[in-house]
């Protein structure tokens, strides 16, 4: 081999690490640019009888500096801080919402109970009953609103997930199409094509924003990309699309689609923006509708129920204070749908429907009391609560308080000394024939009663109403704040999970408050671990496959050297030849 064919490769070697280096430097802010290196190989030397005669030099390959476990790592942390953020995002709407002093139910409920207290204080007061029906129908659109903003944020979730699954098969198709691209270059001499490979990780990376991936090289160097819990969206050149579906139980809501059949996947979602819209939606939106739903049956339950076995300030049955008026009613009822029943002041059912009676000839300290009515009867109506007045007579030689009622008798064993503020169920009593029921009452019995000291328990519409200034109706509607009448709910159904009721109305809420600030706490914590987890493996990553602009510059002054050099080679041949020529 002569000096001339020396020098040329290396000039030509020098040349290919100049353009190389050159190609680096130019693409120092290229997104997803990998830098490459050549490799240098030595040619094959040629035989000159005892010994071998070195032939030059050659460019082997042209490598592309790339870590495969920083690159998945990278993805990995990538679409686990996506998902995070997204999450983040929507929850502390959510938050913020359920927080605000303008819509928030606490101070609705607050300001309602209030209103109800002062009607008690009060019970003839127009304005005070007017107050109460300003501050209920204030109470009911706060929950319409806040009904409102939730059925907005769950649109906005169905909107991204559409937005997010087209941006995932138009990046899906452009995997595909380099993975074609890849294996037609590769076919020519089996020379990787580094700057499309760089292009197909970029694609891949920006796919794990929007949903987790796994990736298995084929041999021919395209690339299988798997989502999920492995459903693979690009296998060599073949794409399955993803689709946005309705869901088969909420027609409001969205899922994820695969492919042509349209299976639903969104169990199967995880990581990236659309894992983190699903999970938003699951753990925050529908929890905090279903117990925003759950209060709203549960206040229109029971409040309807105290309200309707009151009696009204012109003597009429008090009837429903919310709408809808049946808790079973189809559709149910829910925050969107709750209003007031009643419009006149007037209407509002603040006095008790029985009214009790002490004798006059009483010379004992005894004490009757009536606590609660049950209306539960779907033919209970307040204004004959009592079939008959219900009289009471203590016997001291028995020890029993002896009761008749609608022609039939019953007793209670009451003992001074240790029965004092007993409270009975009525209901529970067998009365004598000819009685057919029992009161719907439950009572307090209190005190030392003498012998024969009575009480009777009438309507209190009997005869004309009596009881314009009853308000023990108020006072049990008032009581309905602090009382326990909800239990807790499944966060996926919305419905109550049963038991004893644990909570009233101002715990339901301040729980539902509390456990959405803690997921948005907790998703902040960790979308910020995430991205700092994120930024040392790009650091790492960029350590390896980053253009160092001094590196490359020492680089370049190196190759130019070494150029230069192999141009002396050429020359010195040149002039050897010449001599050569000369001499003949």
């Amino acid at each position: 081999m002569s000096m001339l064919n020396i020098g040329t490769s290396a000039l030509m070697t020098s040349q290919g690490a100049l353009s190389t280096t050159s190609h680096n430097i130019s693409n120092v802010n290229t997104d997803g640019y990998n830098r490459q290196r050549i490799e240098q190989d030595t040619r094959i030397p040629n035989f000159e009888g005892g010994y071998y005669v070195g032939s030059g030099v050659q460019i082997g390959t042209v490598d592309r500096l790339f870590d495969q476990f920083l690159a998945d790592q990278v993805r990995v942390f990538n679409s686990q801080e996506q998902q995070l953020d997204t999450f983040y995002t929507f929850a502390r709407q959510v938050d913020d919402l359920l927080g605000s002093p303008e819509l928030s139910l606490s101070s609705g409920l607050q300001g309602f109970f209030n209103a109800v207290q002062e009607v008690a204080d009060d019970p003839t007061s127009i304005p005070a009953r007017q107050v109460m029906l300003t501050e209920a129908d204030t109470l009911a659109k706060r929950f319409n609103t806040l009904d409102s903003q939730l059925d907005a944020f769950n649109n906005q979730v169905n909107l991204n997930l559409s937005a997010a699954v087209q941006d995932v098969n138009l990046l899906a198709q452009g995997i595909s199409n380099l993975n074609k691209a890849i294996i037609e270059a590769r076919g020519n001499g089996g020379a990787v094509p580094n700057d499309l490979l760089d292009q197909r990780d970029q694609l891949i990376n920006k796919l794990s924003s929007y949903v987790s991936v796994s990736t298995v090289e084929q041999d021919n160097g395209a690339i299988s990309v798997f989502i999920g819990t492995g459903q693979g969206l690009v296998v060599g050149s073949a794409v399955v699309s993803l689709n946005v579906i309705t869901s088969p139980t909420d027609t409001t809501r969205s899922e994820i689609g695969y492919g042509s059949s349209g299976i639903n996947i969104s169990a199967q979602i995880t990581g990236g923006s659309l894992g983190g819209l699903l999970s938003v939606r699951q753990n925050v939106i529908d929890p905090a509708r279903a117990e925003i739903d759950g209060l709203a049956a549960g206040m229109i339950a029971t409040v309807n129920e105290q309200h309707s076995i009151g009696i009204t300030l012109s003597g009429q049955a008090g009837g429903n204070f919310f709408e809808p008026s049946d808790p079973l009613g189809v559709p149910a009822p829910n925050a969107g749908s709750i209003r007031l029943a009643i419009v006149d002041p007037q209407d509002i059912a603040v006095a008790f429907p029985v009214t009790t009676t002490t004798s006059s000839s009483n010379s004992g300290t005894a004490k009757l009391e009536v606590v609660s009515v049950d209306g539960s009867d779907p033919a209970f109506n307040p204004l004959t609560t009592l079939t008959t007045p219900v009289t009471f007579s203590y016997n001291s030689s028995t020890g029993n308080y002896d009761l008749t009622y609608d022609g039939g008798t019953a007793s209670i064993s009451y003992n001074p000394a240790s029965d004092s503020g007993k409270t009975i169920d009525l209901s529970t009593l067998i009365f004598s024939a000819p009685a057919t029921t029992a009161p719907p009452l439950t009572i307090t019995l209190a005190g030392i009663p003498a012998d024969t000291d009575s009480f009777t328990l009438t309507n209190s519409a009997a005869g004309g109403f009596k009881a314009v200034g009853d308000n023990r109706n108020a006072l049990a509607l008032a009581e309905l704040q602090i009382s326990k009448t909800l239990t807790a709910l499944d966060p996926i159904t919305g419905l109550a999970v049963g038991g004893t009721p644990t909570r009233s109305f101002g715990d339901a809420y301040g729980i539902l408050v509390a456990n959405v600030a803690t997921r948005t706490q907790q998703a902040e914590v960790g979308q910020k671990t995430q991205q700092g987890l994120l930024d040392q493996t790009k650091l790492r990553y960029d350590s390896v496959s980053g253009v160092n602009l001094d590196e490359e510059a020492a680089n370049l002054i190196k190759f130019q050297q070494a150029y230069q050099a192999a141009s002396q080679i050429i020359t010195v041949s040149n002039t050897v030849f010449n001599a050569l020529i000369n001499a003949i």
